[in-house]
Parts: structure tokens; C-alpha cells; sequence
């Protein structure tokens, strides 16, 4: 039994599962490169991940390439990075995202993750086959997908696991097609959607840590929103460059004016951001991970 235990432990250290949904966007004319997500996860629970601690969601996550390409790690993550690196590597060599899962899925947990990826292999023309892959694999729950799309010059894709069901996945990518304005704005009304759909089932207002605010039919603890420009300077990992906007919100940061629902207050911030004039935000703190070499 001890010897049972502790391989279940070390499995978990290695990928955690958390349920989420994503959305990722490219706009192939400008190279701008956007992801946001959200899930059931409070924000003290990702600093204590091993055997490498992150900062928050977007610190596990996301894979940013400005002006290449933009990817979701999620589900079952991989909490060594390796799955994160090896996308973020490859898709800067100008490997198309099809290529690239079939790497990923010769990890032996495959089978437990969830991937999205939308790019421009090389920087280049973007063709039917070499810009968009999802994978789900068959460990997650059952409602568990994911979806894209293309909007005149943008390529959308947005993929959910541990959902209230199929119907949130699909009210984002319609949300998505239907919205006006900015392509961050695409990517809000498709969040907003994913959130008043049932988003992740495993939270609601009776689990809500926050009492200080309205609980406004929350979906999930943190939620996010990253923007990168083409000409925005990569990092070191997969996503710790100088990209040109980052609105986070956690169960940790709320304030008394917002919501409960961090759907809700990334709303509230990202429409404060953009009456300010959608300048340059600040980078966020430093991530969490050290890449080996």
C-alpha cells in the first residue's frame, strides 16, 4: 500500500489535473497573438506545484510566440514544463501545430492532457493545414473538447475540459465569430460566453471564498488575459516575454468593487484598461519556473 501511494504521489507531482477553458486567437495581418482561460483552481494552489511551482494559471499554461503563435497546456498539466517548452521551441523553429502534437503525444501521460495551438508556422502564410491542432485526451472527463475557427484575417481555437457541458466550448467559439471590435474583444465576448454557459462544474456560489463581494454565478477562482504584439520581446521560457498587456484576476486580488466572478472583474479591468487607452501594461512578476541549460 505505502509503495502504491507514493507512485501516486509522484504522479501527481508531475501532472496535476485542473479543469479549465481556454481561448486562443492569432490575427494573421499584425502577428497579435492573445490567449485567455479560467478554471476552479484557487491562486494559492499554484506556487505549491511541483516539482516546479507557478505563479499563477498563465504561468503553467500558456505558450506566447509573438507574431508565430499562441498555445493552451492544460488539463492534466505538465508540471515538469517539458510539454510547454517542447511547443514553444518547435513552434519558433516553424513547426506547423499538427507536427508538434504528434511530439507531444510520446509523453506517456498524453492521454490526460489538453492542448491548443494556432500559428504561423515560420512566420509564414497560414494554409488550412498548418495552422490550427487540438488534442483532448481520452483521460479527461467527458465534457471535454475543443473548437476553432477563422474570422477574416483571425484564427481562433477554443478547447475546455471538466465543463459543465459541451454547450460552453460552443457558446465561446459562437461568441467569438459574432463579437465587433478588436480582436481582444473577440476573445472577451468568447469567455463571457464560456462563463454564463456553466464553465467549469466544479465551481459555484456555493463554494465561493469571497463574502466581501457579489458572487455573480461564478464559474471559476482566476481568470486571465494575455496580449502580445509582434514586435513584443520574447523571454527566456515559454511565456515570459514583454508582451504588451496581462490582466490577471484571482480569488486573491479581488477587490471590493468587483466580483466574485473572475470572469466578471477581467471584464471590469479589461474595459478600464482599454478607456485608459490600451497602453503598454506593466510585465507581470517574474515566473516561477527555471528552465534547465
Amino acid at each position: 500500500m505505502r509503495v502504491a501511494l507514493a507512485v501516486v504521489m509522484v504522479l501527481v507531482g508531475h501532472s496535476t489535473a485542473f479543469a479549465t477553458w481556454s481561448v486562443i486567437a492569432l490575427d494573421a495581418k499584425t502577428g497579435q497573438v492573445i490567449i485567455s482561460s479560467a478554471t476552479c483552481v484557487r491562486q494559492a494552489g499554484f506556487p505549491r506545484r511541483e516539482p516546479n511551482p507557478a505563479r499563477d494559471l498563465m504561468d503553467v499554461q500558456a505558450v506566447l510566440i509573438p507574431g508565430v503563435g499562441i498555445a493552451a497546456c492544460q488539463a492534466g498539466v505538465d508540471n515538469t514544463r517539458e510539454n510547454q517548452m517542447l511547443v514553444y521551441n518547435e513552434l519558433k523553429k516553424g513547426t506547423p501545430p499538427a507536427e508538434i502534437l504528434e511530439m507531444l503525444k510520446k509523453d506517456p501521460n498524453v492521454e490526460r492532457r489538453q492542448f491548443g495551438i494556432v500559428a504561423m508556422p515560420n512566420g509564414g502564410t497560414i494554409t488550412e493545414r498548418n495552422n490550427r491542432a487540438g488534442f483532448n485526451g481520452s483521460g479527461n472527463s467527458q465534457s471535454s473538447l475543443f473548437f476553432g475557427g477563422q474570422v477574416g484575417d483571425i484564427h481562433y481555437q477554443v478547447q475546455g475540459n471538466t465543463l459543465l457541458g459541451y454547450q460552453v466550448v460552443h457558446a465561446a467559439a459562437l461568441a467569438f465569430t459574432r463579437a465587433g471590435g478588436t480582436m481582444a474583444d473577440r476573445v472577451m465576448a468568447a469567455m463571457e460566453a464560456a462563463d454564463a454557459s456553466g464553465g467549469d462544474h466544479r465551481c459555484n456560489c456555493g463554494n465561493n471564498p469571497l463574502d466581501f463581494v457579489p458572487c455573480d454565478n461564478r464559474t471559476s477562482h482566476v481568470a486571465y488575459l494575455a496580449i502580445a504584439n509582434k514586435e513584443d520581446q520574447l523571454g527566456v521560457t515559454h511565456n515570459d516575454g514583454q508582451y504588451h498587456a496581462y490582466i490577471s484576476v484571482t480569488d486573491d486580488n479581488t477587490q471590493k468593487s468587483e466580483s466574485a466572478n473572475p470572469v466578471k472583474t477581467l471584464r471590469m479591468r479589461y474595459e478600464a484598461w482599454k478607456q485608459a487607452g490600451g497602453k503598454r501594461l506593466a510585465a507581470p512578476a517574474s515566473t516561477l519556473f527555471k528552465p534547465k541549460g
